[in-house]
């Protein structure tokens, strides 16, 4: 680190390679416990936190915390930006589809889509994969590594605990 700072070409390039190896790493475990899903997402966040770094190396005292640090700020920003799209996306896809319903659909679409946000991650992405993703049980079951008949049945069930919550 002392030698970037002192303005060593090679020890800086040295240095940016362990933080690329580093952060993707990092961001590619999140990958395989498919909190993110997209593999561009991993390279992306991987080259924020490389700018992040060849902005600020100068300053940075302790290069193990201050990565630690970014990683987790970084990923923390994406994953709120991301269901931050994902609701807008939710609730502009409602809204598109409200000029062709009732009144009474409207407000039933509205507090199902406001019920649907407070269900666990994991059954939010069943229902956006089977109807915003337009998905079949055998797509849905390979992308959550589970079983067909299991996602069914808990789509099933979500459907069942969504009409008992509008009635």
């Amino acid at each position: 680190m002392e030698k970037s700072k002192a303005g060593d070409l090679k020890a800086f390039s040295d240095l940016s390679r362990i933080i690329r190896d580093i952060s993707y790493s990092y961001f590619l475990s999140k990958h395989r416990l498919k909190k993110i899903i997209n593999i561009e997402d991993v390279d992306d966040l991987t080259n924020n936190v490389y700018i992040v770094f060849a902005e600020q190396y100068q300053n940075i005292d302790n290069a193990e915390n201050w990565l630690r640090r970014v990683l987790f700020l970084t990923y923390v920003r994406w994953y709120k930006r991301t269901k931050a799209r994902m609701t807008y996306d939710w609730n502009e896809n409602i809204q598109s589809n409200e000029s062709e319903t009732l009144g009474s659909d409207r407000i039933d679409a509205n507090t199902a889509l406001l019920f649907l946000e407070k269900l666990s991650p994991e059954k939010q992405e069943i229902i956006k994969l089977r109807f915003w993703g337009d998905l079949k049980f055998s797509e849905i079951a390979e992308k959550l590594n589970k079983n067909e008949a299991a996602v069914k049945q808990m789509f099933y069930r979500i459907l069942l605990e969504i009409r008992e919550h509008l009635e």
